[in-house]
This record gives structure tokens, C-alpha cells and sequence, in this order.
């Protein structure tokens, strides 16, 4: 895990504890409101000597107060025997799924619609009710209206005096906007926002794969560093709404010349890396780099104007130029400036192999 992740999931996790502690003290604030209201005096009470009296006040309080607590939880609560068939749920459980009392009661939990994926996760979930009497975890789960929810969910046993399961209280809340959101974080960390290609992460991990597997298949990988020539220009002449969409055009045509395996990722700017994977020999990418070359050198029509738009790809192979990673990618970024010294639009091997657009020498 990188630092950036490590501090997203660091203050995620730091912003939930807080508000688990805020509700928390909420609901201890409410119980000693309701105490108070009922004659509880904190200042008198342990001093008490009734201890019968006291008792007979708790018995009359506790179940009304745990019915008002079930009614107003914000998680859902479900109740099911010891056979798993549910006997209550409270108004957040509707909440939450979208299913009614009418259509959940006296049904097996973990054959309902809801969660017929519960299956999965029933054995270790029994193992440790059976055990510690105590289980927790996500599941999939699905509302009423079809939509995909996962789910978090906490379940304890609850026993009588001799020790024999009376039924399971189960706390469920929908974790499904934080999952989505934990996604898109972990989307931005490795994909470029603008193309939506890999970027220069997620490029070192792939390339570090690939290596590996070329190693042990005695293969060749190649590293094409890509610069459009004249981007700058073209910028500075219709604005950076333009410049972006051409570089989303760009990436979209070089991309589609790409086999499944290849990895195409902007660096930033208008530099990008290819890696092209599983080759038997050298002169295997030259139809590759050339296709990638012509998607580049395409006009590009925006609204009714029509963009020129050409690039220089340098080029570097292993192992002939590097064993790592950063090392090909600069061997090849060293290539394509030799591109852009013999005029542009047109692929340069490291070291001083050159072949323009039309395969001339």
C-alpha cells in the first residue's frame, strides 16, 4: 500500500471511529435523559439502600427501554431463533432493504431473497457464534427494487441462564456508498483522470509483471515513450479544452491499436508509455510501433476544425537496454528525443535506429 492510499484509509477510518463515538454518546445522553425523567438521580441512586425497590424500577424499565431502543436505532436489527428464522425487525431494517415485516417474518434468514448469498459465509459465521458467540463481516445483499448492496453485518448469540441459545440478534448497516467511494479512491490512485489510462503507478506495476513473465518465457517486452510533437503550439493556440480533447482522442486511437496484454498509460502532459508484451524477437513490435505511430498521425476533427497532430515514439527492448523498470522507460524517453532531433513523426530505436512514418530509413 502506497503512503497516499495508507493516508485516505487512515482518515476514513479516523473519520468513522468519530462518528461511531458521537452516536455512542448520543445514545448515553438519551438513556440518562430517560433515567431522569423516570426518578434515576445519579447523585442518590448508588447511595440507595432499596435494593429491592431498585430492582423492581429496573424490571419495569428495562423492557419498554429496549423496545424504544429497537424502534429508534438507525442500523437494522433483526431477530432470529435458534433455527434461523427471523422473528423481528425494526423500521431501519425497512429501511435499509426495502423489505416489510409481512415479508421477512418466520422466513429462514439465509434463504431469503435478500441475502441468498449468505450461504458463503453460514459455516465460519456458526464456527465463531458457536465458539466466541460473536460474528461480524460485509455480505452482498440486495435491496427490494434489484439494486447490488453490501452489507455490513454484526451478530451475537444471546443465551438463558443455563447456557443454551435463545435466539441471534443480528445489527446491519449499508456500506455500499463507502465501498464505492474506497473504489473510486483506489481508481484515482492508479488511472489517469483526463483518459482514463493507467498512469505511472499502475504502469510500473504491469511493466514489473510483464518483466517477471518475460524472464521465465524468454521473451521481450518493448517500451514506447510517446511525445506529440507541436502539442504545446496547438495549446496554446485553441486552449487547454482543446488540448485536453485531443489528448483524450489520441489516447483513445494509439489504445485501440494495442493486443490484450499491452499497457498503454499517460505519464502526464502529452507523454505516454507502451508496453508491449510477449515477444518472440525484436522486430515483432516494428508492425505494433508503426500502427501506434499512424493512430497518432491521424487528423482530428473537433466540432469543424481540423487538428494535425503527429508524435515521436522512442523505443527500448528487454533485456537488450535494462533489466528494470525505470531504467527502459528512460532508455526509451532518451530514444524518442533522438526522434525529435531527426524532425518528429517518426519512431527511433535506442540507440540510433531510426524508421519514419513511411518505413523509409
Amino acid at each position: 500500500m502506497n503512503l497516499r492510499t495508507f493516508i485516505r484509509r487512515y482518515c476514513l477510518n479516523s473519520r468513522l471511529a468519530t462518528h461511531a463515538l458521537t452516536r455512542l454518546h448520543t445514545s448515553l445522553s438519551w438513556l440518562a435523559t430517560c433515567l431522569a425523567q423516570r426518578g434515576f438521580d445519579a447523585r442518590t441512586c448508588p447511595a440507595t439502600r432499596d435494593d429491592a425497590a431498585l430492582e423492581r424500577r429496573l424490571n419495569a424499565l428495562c423492557p419498554e427501554l429496549a423496545a424504544s431502543v429497537f424502534s429508534h436505532a438507525r442500523d437494522g436489527i433483526i431477530v432470529v431463533d435458534p433455527f434461523g428464522r427471523v422473528i423481528a425487525v425494526n423500521e431501519a431494517f425497512t429501511r435499509l432493504t426495502g423489505f416489510g415485516q409481512d415479508e421477512i417474518l418466520g422466513r429462514e434468514l439465509n434463504s431469503h431473497r435478500m441475502v441468498r448469498r449468505l450461504a458463503a459465509f453460514y459455516a465460519p459465521m456458526k464456527n465463531a457464534l458457536d465458539f466466541h458467540g460473536h460474528w461480524s463481516g460485509e455480505i452482498q445483499s440486495s435491496h427490494k427494487d434489484g439494486r447490488e448492496m453490501t452489507s455490513r453485518i454484526s451478530v451475537s448469540a444471546v443465551h438463558d441462564r443455563h447456557g443454551n441459545v435463545q435466539h441471534y440478534v443480528a445489527l446491519c448497516s449499508d456500506m455500499t456508498q463507502m465501498k464505492q467511494r474506497l473504489q473510486l479512491l483506489e481508481r484515482d490512485a492508479r488511472y489517469d483522470a483526463l483518459t482514463q489510462l493507467p498512469n505511472r503507478l499502475l504502469l510500473a506495476e504491469r511493466m514489473r509483471q510483464a518483466l517477471g513473465k518475460a524472464r521465465i518465457d524468454q521473451q521481450k517486452v518493448a517500451i514506447a515513450f510517446i511525445d506529440l510533437d507541436g502539442f504545446k503550439a496547438l495549446n496554446d493556440s485553441y486552449g487547454h479544452d482543446w488540448g485536453d480533447r485531443v489528448l483524450q482522442i489520441v489516447a483513445a486511437r494509439i489504445n485501440a491499436t494495442l493486443r490484450e496484454g499491452d499497457t498503454l498509460a499517460r505519464l502526464g502532459g502529452d507523454e505516454f508509455v507502451a508496453a508491449l508484451v510477449g515477444l518472440q524477437a525484436v522486430e515483432d513490435s516494428q508492425p505494433l510501433l508503426e500502427r501506434m505511430l499512424q493512430a497518432a498521425n491521424a487528423p482530428i476533427l473537433i466540432g469543424t476544425q481540423t487538428v494535425e497532430i503527429a508524435a515521436s515514439i522512442g523505443v527500448a527492448f528487454y533485456p537488450e537496454h535494462g533489466l528494470q523498470v525505470d531504467g527502459l522507460i528512460s532508455k526509451a524517453d532518451q530514444a524518442m528525443y533522438l526522434s525529435k532531433k531527426a524532425g518528429g513523426n517518426r519512431l527511433a530505436f535506442c540507440p540510433t535506429r531510426f524508421i519514419s512514418v513511411n518505413s523509409e530509413a
